[in-house]
């Protein structure tokens, strides 16, 4: 038996039967204190381990959003929201200064009291693990309560400068911040209490939260935003470092199954891979066997998230909304069961469904011998086999059923090799054409995969006719696929043009054009939201452009030759530093044609990729072998990383030396809680098994390449001069550009302090999805530039001159480079 759902959707687990003899006893349980229905059992529920939870995204994405969405309301509404809650403070505070001092004092001593109680108490009792994510927890919140009031109202807290019942800012820390950590501690209490501590926790937040109000300081707006931090950060501390998983117990699945009339006297797990439900098989009293997947809160959350994807990501792909609940979707999926079987199809026959635990159903069906597709040889897969499960999906068709997940774990192949379909909690009843070709598309590649192009496609026409498969051509791309099917596809990127090819030839039509399924892809987001970020920190820069105009104007441009040369030596230092990455020797003057090639490849495609495809192929064609080549070129740029964070470190040194009137970064209390929330996440993260997985897989094998070639360029000093110094003279080829930039616009900032905010703003900028950084540069630089000393008349046009220099210039030269190597063979 294997799980129903699609890889990308974990809620909906299969009905499919695990491989198992018709006698014996099914295998023990993994916990001992799971009540069997032998010895019995009183505890509804067991926590089972540690997992991550699909509610703890779902509430952590819809906080995030709702106080992100609230932040900049309650900032550019600071004034009219000022007056209206000093009405409303002013209606419901008191008008004497001592009950005034009394409600503020309450507020804190009751924030104080809350965060102490939620954070000793696991200590006392010894709960290390629970001590460890209230720990996380609150810091994170403290650094995104500091980030956000400074982010409110530049600086502070969003509370207006009144009388405290504490001294200091002690008051303001302990009502505000600490009301930010009271519901981030609440938050990650919940799966470790009972419900009604969790309803307690509640009254305090709320008790406090009107007490807060009573006071006139600090304004509601500020409050909802502190509240919905607080609770996101405790959701997401929950999600990075998992929830305690409870599951019913042995006990109460048994109960579940007697409350039906079914009887069992024998539960155990089923020893399968759900995927998101429990499963487990009975031996009811009469002999028969049954298997029940229960389904709990995770399932719903999961289902939700999945139809949240799938809106935001594709389109026309015929999903439904949600069910209002989880005894709704339980409900949709045996009635599919019913109608199917009622119609002829195979599936096994729905015996119960029942709730079992605090807020899970059980949905239990007949056990049937057999192996899924994905586990049966190839050569099971017969012919009498592929009519088989033809026959079936026309059923479904004749009816107007989508199963909507046809993938080689949801066919079952019995003993005599009679094919079931499995798994109805993603199906529709009613469903349009487009849905039912989808399924037909489905299928087709998932028994392509397993039997090849010309097996699936002849018996799929043999049974099905040639319309009903030639109308599923538009529906045979990856996106109409289940993640299981679309993963295997990766390894045989050309079948599905293969399969379509095959349809289109055996069915006599054209090749028709794909069906637009993509509403937005994930690289356009990055890009959008990186480009409104940038244009929100510059759009204030570029107010005064009157002022900027005049500053163009007046401008130096004698410096113009300066700025074109030190762009043009960036070109010069990519060149040798590619040619100390290698071990034979480069001819000069097509390498520096091809760095010049790549200012026009790499303005293609985000990370510089453009530029690195060019580079290896320039390479190969030189005569390199292909794992030099890629090495080499890793090599170079693992080189200018390091050179690049040597000069950051000195320059950063300098600047701070040359500016002894400019704040130093860890005066400014929202950087310094978060360089300490980022401390707390690394350190959080690097507990993640996953994590540390990813870090070794996917960082591991480019390190040891370029630790490889390291060693071979060391054997020649040359080489490593040649790779150093060409990447010392990249970076500080650009770091003079801007320099040279802001002296032509009159900037008088000297080299430290401009250089400091180049390589920091351009380490920031290599995250972005954007070719080049294109506009997260832009808005680093212009805000290092002015936070250092400079004019933002200045700032702006300088940054512009600097980008037209390294950035567009570049572009038509590059093309013509491109060109010239090509037709030389070079690429």
């Amino acid at each position: 038996m294997d799980e129903t759902s699609t890889s990308d959707r974990p809620s909906a687990p299969s009905t499919q039967l695990p491989e198992a003899p018709t006698t014996g006893s099914p295998p023990p349980t993994r916990a001992a204190g799971a009540g069997a229905v032998r010895g019995g059992g009183s505890s509804l529920e067991e926590v089972t381990g540690y997992d991550r939870s699909p509610s703890d995204v779902l509430r952590a994405g819809v906080l995030t959003v709702a106080a992100v969405l609230l932040l900049p309301v309650a900032r550019w509404s600071r004034e009219t929201a000022a007056a209206a809650d000093g009405d409303l403070v002013g209606r419901l505070s008191s008008a004497a200064p001592a009950v005034e001092r009394f409600v503020t004092g309450a507020a804190a001593l009751l924030v104080v009291a809350s965060v102490v109680a939620a954070w000793v108490t696991p200590a006392v009792t010894r709960r290390w693990r629970l001590s460890g994510y209230l720990l996380v927890g609150g810091v994170l919140a403290v650094a995104l309560a500091q980030a956000a009031g400074w982010l409110l109202d530049g600086g502070g807290t969003g509370v207006p400068p009144r009388g405290a019942a504490w001294p200091g800012d002690l008051d303001d820390v302990l009502r505000v911040d600490g009301l930010a950590v009271a519901a981030a501690s609440f938050a990650v209490l919940a799966p470790f209490v009972s419900r009604r501590w969790r309803r307690a926790g509640v009254l305090v937040l709320a008790a406090t939260t009107l007490l807060q109000l009573l006071s006139p300081r600090p304004s509601p707006a500020t409050l909802a935003v502190w509240l919905l931090l607080g609770a996101a950060v405790g959701s997401a501390t929950l999600l990075l470092l998992g929830r305690p998983v409870a599951r019913p117990t042995r006990g109460a699945v048994a109960a579940a199954l007697a409350g039906s009339g079914l009887d069992p006297v024998e539960v155990a797990p089923a020893v399968v891979d759900a995927r998101g439900s429990v499963p487990w098989t009975a031996r009811l009293r009469n002999g028969d066997r049954v298997f029940a997947k229960v389904m709990g809160a995770e399932n719903r959350a999961a289902d939700l998230l999945f139809r949240a994807y799938r809106f935001l990501r594709l389109r026309d792909v015929g999903d439904e909304r949600p069910f209002s609940s989880l005894r709704r979707t339980v409900e949709h999926e045996a009635m599919v069961s019913l109608l199917v079987r009622d119609a002829g199809g195979r599936t096994p026959r729905l015996r119960t469904i029942a709730p079992v635990g605090h807020d899970s159903w059980l949905l239990s069906y007949e056990l049937v011998d057999g192996t899924t597709l994905d586990r049966v040889p190839d050569t099971a897969v017969t012919g009498p086999v592929l009519h088989g499960i033809w026959e079936q999906v026309a059923v479904l068709r004749r009816h107007g059923v989508a199963h909507r997940d046809l993938r080689r774990a949801n066919v079952l192949l019995d003993p005599s090799g009679t094919p079931w379909l499995l798994d109805w909690g993603f199906s529709e009843v009613a469903a349009a054409p487009a849905l039912l070709d989808a399924d037909v598309a489905q299928l087709l590649v998932a028994l392509a995969l397993q039997v090849g192009v010309g097996p699936a496609v002849d018996t799929a026409v043999a049974r099905l006719g040639p319309e009903a498969v030639a109308a599923s051509l538009p529906r045979l791309q990856p996106n109409s696929l289940s993640g299981a099917t679309r993963d295997a596809l990766r390894h045989d990127r050309e079948l599905a043009g293969e399969i379509r090819a095959a349809v289109s030839q055996r069915c006599g039509v054209p090749e028709p054009r794909l069906a637009d399924l993509e509403r937005i892809r994930p690289r356009t987001l990055l890009v959008v939201g990186v480009l409104v970020l940038a244009t929100y920190l510059l759009v204030p820069q570029l107010g005064d452009v009157a002022g900027m105009a005049e500053r163009v104007r007046h401008a130096d441009w004698a410096w113009s030759p300066l700025v074109l040369a030190t762009s043009a030596l960036t070109y010069v230092g990519a060149a040798l530093s590619l040619a100390g990455a290698v071990p034979g020797r480069l001819r000069a003057v097509p390498t520096f044609v091809a760095q010049l090639a790549s200012s026009f490849a790499g303005r293609l495609v985000p990370a510089g990729l453009g530029g690195i495809a060019l580079n290896v192929r320039f390479l190969q064609r030189s005569g390199v072998d292909v794992a030099v080549a890629t090495s080499g070129v890793g090599l170079s740029y693992a080189a200018g990383t390091v050179v690049h964070v040597l000069l950051l470190l000195g320059f950063g040194v300098w600047a701070g030396r040359s500016l002894p009137d400019v704040a130093r970064p860890v005066e400014s209390p929202p950087v310094a809680w978060g360089a300490l929330a980022v401390l707390a996440l690394t350190v959080a993260a690097s507990a993640v098994p996953a994590v540390r997985r990813y870090v070794v897989t996917r960082l591991g094998p480019p390190l040891r390449r370029s630790v490889h070639g390291l060693d071979g360029t060391l054997r020649s000093p040359g080489k490593v001069v040649l790779l150093l110094g060409g990447s010392a003279a990249t970076t500080l080829g650009y770091l003079l550009c801007l320099y040279l930039s802001t002296r032509a616009l009159g900037g008088d900032v000297g080299l430290a302090p401009v250089g400091a905010v180049y390589l920091a703003g351009a380490a920031v900028a290599a995250f972005a999805p954007t070719p080049g950084g294109l506009g997260a540069l832009e808005a680093a630089l212009v805000a290092g530039l002015v936070g250092v000393g400079m004019d933002h008349t200045i700032a702006v046009p300088a940054v512009f001159l600097y980008r037209i220099a390294t950035f567009w210039l570049p572009v038509l030269p590059g093309w013509a480079a491109f060109g010239w190597l090509r037709r030389s063979h070079y690429v």
